[in-house]
């Protein structure tokens, strides 16, 4: 029992000294490879290339997300902008023209009133599209500089 823990606290173990002797000379023998000159190139070549098409694959990504957006901006323009200009809240709204001073009069309760009956869900709806056009839009900015400056392209 007490060798075992001898051991595990690192006691020198018999054998392993000529073990490593043993591996050493074992590679002693082999000669170094050398790779062709023209190996190197091709192989960085090769890297700048597939850098290359997956930028273009990100930059398509990009494109295609942002015409995506904005079809789905367009849709739910359509789709929930009537709902959001027949609301209430353009009603509440317009008193600000008609009756000025009234609003003026009581403007904490008209404008709390406002709040009640501005639509935060069809607001939401709304700019979800949006926010998906600027992050596709930064997306396809962020990877059109990578790819012009990082690898030293003119990209016409």
């Amino acid at each position: 029992m007490f060798f075992h823990f001898h051991r595990a606290l690192g006691a020198q173990v018999p054998g392993i000294h000529t073990m490593s002797n043993n591996l050493n000379q074992l590679f002693k023998g082999i000669a170094e490879i050398d790779p062709p000159i023209a190996l190197a190139g091709f192989v960085f070549s090769e890297i700048v290339k597939e850098k290359n098409r997956r930028t273009k694959r990100q930059l398509f990504f990009s494109y295609f997300s942002f015409g995506g957006s904005f079809a789905l901006a367009i849709y739910v323009g359509t789709v929930f902008g009537q709902a959001f200009l027949q609301s209430e809240f353009w009603t509440m709204l317009s008193l600000v023209f008609s009756d000025v001073a009234t609003v003026m009069r009581n403007w904490d309760t008209f404008f709390l009133s406002l709040l009640e009956t501005f639509p935060v869900a069809h607001a939401m709806i709304l700019l979800i599209p949006i926010f998906l056009m600027l992050a596709s839009a930064s997306y396809y900015f962020n990877n059109k500089t990578n790819y012009r400056y990082k690898y030293n392209l003119i990209t016409r």
